[in-house]
């Protein structure tokens, strides 16, 4: 099982590995929570009705979503200053610990501040889950994803709540991320664009794919086909088997995850 925690959302997958394919998706939306408290007992409403979310499973991946994190290039990583790395770039969490993910491909790790509250809700329901920070999914899966695929430069968006994650591919190697928080469609498109023209990509060639929270009819979607030529949305990953109940589904909306599985984390 593959699970997604966000102050707006709980969803997971399940892949049999007896049968070698996704057999279940389940996906529930709620109004953003901005305290961990509200969101955890959310989650105690929704396993309260469906008991069998937590029935032990052969593995557990858990994704964390907040923007609470910080990139560091392996190369300059200690494990012992992990605090420091994220004390420069984000402000401190109370009743919060402070978590890191090896990224293999990206030569990079996340560190990130989690819940206190809620790794304690995490283990009491899964006592075998691994927990990550959903940034850390996001760059492997699309990394391991385009790795032997022919383009001079990509850009990937992750569109979540309020936000959205931007990950740029050159060369097939590894160039930038960030989270850019947005309100309107304006401040969407200006991030978006201001970032491609600092990594020197030109909008009229270099491609745009999307995933996560947007719709072909969003008003973000609109603008940015106004300035970025070629659009696409994420496609099903080949790498798997799926049951025929995912024939009808929108696929980029949650391919991410589906593609951690692939992810070495």
């Amino acid at each position: 099982m593959t699970i997604r925690i966000a102050p707006d959302g709980f969803s997971f997958v399940i892949f049999s590995p007896e049968k070698q394919r996704f057999v279940g998706l389940e996906t529930y939306s709620f109004s953003a929570r901005n305290e961990v408290i509200s969101l955890v007992n959310i989650l105690d409403e929704i396993i309260m009705k469906h008991a069998w979310i937590a029935y032990p499973y052969q593995q557990v991946r858990v994704l964390v979503e907040n923007n609470h994190m910080a990139l560091v290039p392996n190369p300059l990583y200690d494990e012992k200053e992990k605090g420091t790395y994220l004390a420069f770039a984000q402000a401190f969490q109370e009743n919060s610990r402070i978590s890191s993910d090896l990224l293999k491909t990206a030569d990079a790790s996340v560190v990130y501040y989690i819940s206190n509250v809620l790794m304690a809700k995490i283990k009491d329901l899964w006592a075998n889950a691994r927990v990550h920070h959903i940034s850390s999914a996001f760059i492997e899966s699309v990394l391991i994803a385009n790795k032997n695929k022919q383009f001079d430069s990509a850009v990937f968006v992750q569109v979540r709540n309020r936000c959205f994650d931007m990950l740029v591919i050159e060369d097939q190697k590894f160039k930038f991320y960030n989270i850019f928080r947005f309100n309107t469609k304006e401040d969407f498109i200006y991030f978006l664009l201001f970032a491609m023209e600092q990594q020197q990509l030109n909008p009229e060639k270099t491609p745009l794919i999307l995933s996560g929270a947007i719709e072909q009819s969003s008003a973000i979607f609109e603008i940015s086909e106004r300035y970025i030529r070629n659009i696409s949305f994420e496609t099903r990953n080949k790498n798997f088997d799926y049951s025929y109940v995912f024939e009808t589904l929108i696929w980029h909306h949650n391919s991410l995850l589906f593609n951690t599985l692939q992810c070495e984390l």
